[in-house]
């Protein structure tokens, strides 16, 4: 498939760039788009190699998955120890429900191993535990996210994101990730969390680390990865001395006054807290709002009908920039009893990763599931999981930023897009966007 050129504004005036992968059709013509295909043979797709996750045939490679072997034995390329891939969407929901079988409580990364637990310990968070223990440590910090909460954080989401506005309209080309997509979330985070402004880049370049999969840009082993985990629980435990002395009115002095089972928070859990929070609070929503883009630069005629009624389409658009996107490529679980699911035998100890980008392509779930459509109602998208005890503590803030974000980029740099493919972090965790370069039309203070 042919793809036309368009123009595009920058500072110095008009230039003609190809736009990949732009949707080639008339104002509302509802034509399906056709299922992505591979060059892969069945047994030649390996979800287990960083290498996979660069192709460009990701979709139709996973596509294949679903029709062919919905569930299938993923073996790492360099140790030879692998993984159930688990690809369509009723059976990634089934295993999230199902906290019995599989157990979170061995990891959430594919890439790690039972060796690794003893040095995981020290960063493990609720994120790494079953109920009963995770619904009460996540009742500790779910009044942070509760829909009232975020609404009173409103109007520092909006202030911020006119902030970032205010600095990029002037300039007519950016790099959308770091001067856009990755400075919201970090700063209403650290906000809520009582981060000094000095320090959050230094948080931001740590969770980098922490998430980076196999990606050399920022380590990509598990010793950077740990270190880097280190350092944040470190911070946190810190930062939570300070508020045992100084309470203020943040996430962090809520935590270290808190009580679990009756006792206070012990110094084991509030680092890895803290960790988190940091860490998903802003890794999967800046790359929400940069695949965001690239989704609105692909696909100009969604763009179009946004703009027809920012704020009437913005809740919807939102949900359908997670469902695009799907932020976090799997979750891991670990089989506790030797079970039979899904037509194949699995043996305790085996892990098992539920693949949130497949399952947001399923066919069942989704109708014309390769169109982004900004209107798409219902829209069951499990980029922040698809149920269970686990769903995403900070949906509600995520679905704020993100709307807030887009209508303030798009209320003021209506003609901003990507000029340039983005740049992939070799990850088979985090499906993240390392750089994305944008125009638009300058705006002047």
């Amino acid at each position: 498939m042919g793809y036309p050129e368009r123009s595009r504004p920058t500072a110095g005036g008009r230039v003609s760039l190809p736009v990949a992968a732009r949707l080639s059709r008339k104002e509302h013509d509802m034509s399906a788009v056709p299922t992505p295909t591979t060059t892969l043979a069945l047994d030649e797709i390996n979800l287990a190699s960083f290498d996979f996750w660069a192709r460009d045939d990701v979709h139709g490679a996973l596509a294949k998955l679903r029709r062919e072997r919905p569930i299938a034995w993923h073996q790492h390329p360099d140790s030879g120890k692998g993984f159930w891939s688990v690809t369509r969407y009723d059976d990634v929901a089934t295993i999230t429900r199902d906290h019995e079988t599989f157990s979170s409580a061995w990891g959430i990364q594919v890439m790690t191993d039972p060796e690794d637990m003893q040095r995981l310990s020290a960063i493990r968070s609720m994120i790494s535990t079953d109920p009963p223990r995770h619904t009460r440590l996540r009742a500790v910090v779910n009044r942070g996210f509760t829909p009232r909460a975020v609404a009173r954080a409103e109007e520092s989401v909006r202030r911020r994101a006119r902030e970032i506005v205010d600095v990029v309209a002037p300039k007519g080309e950016i790099e959308f990730v770091s001067e856009v997509a990755s400075v919201l979330p970090v700063a209403i985070i650290c906000d809520m969390m009582g981060v000094p402004e000095a320090d959050r880049s230094h948080l931001l370049g740590l969770t980098n680390r922490l998430l980076a999969g196999g990606d050399p840009e920022y380590g990509g082993t598990k010793d950077t990865l740990l270190k880097a985990g280190a350092e944040l629980r470190d911070y946190g435990l810190r930062l939570g001395r300070s508020r045992l002395e100084r309470p203020q009115e943040d996430l962090t002095t809520t935590l270290v006054h808190a009580e679990v089972d009756g006792e206070a928070m012990p110094p084991e859990d509030l680092g890895p807290f803290f960790l988190l929070l940091i860490a998903a609070g802003n890794e999967t929503t800046r790359n929400s709002i940069s695949h965001g883009l690239w989704a609105l630069t692909q696909f100009p005629d969604e763009k179009r009908r946004w703009l027809e009624d920012l704020d009437g389409r913005a809740t919807l658009a939102a949900e359908e920039i997670v469902r695009w996107a799907t932020p976090v490529l799997h979750m891991r679980r670990t089989v506790t009893r030797d079970t039979a699911f899904g037509g194949v035998e699995m043996h305790k100890g085996d892990k098992v990763a539920m693949w949130y980008l497949s399952a947001n392509r399923d066919e069942a779930h989704f109708a014309d599931p390769y169109r982004f459509d900004i209107a798409r109602d219902p829209n069951p998208q499990g980029g922040f999981g698809t149920g269970g005890s686990h769903f995403c503590l900070g949906a509600h803030l995520a679905r704020r930023e993100i709307v807030v974000m887009f209508t303030e980029l798009l209320r003021r740099l209506p003609d901003i897009e990507a000029i340039g493919a983005p740049e992939k972090l070799r990850s088979s965790f985090i499906h993240g966007i390392k750089r994305l370069p944008a125009a638009f039309t300058p705006v002047g203070p």
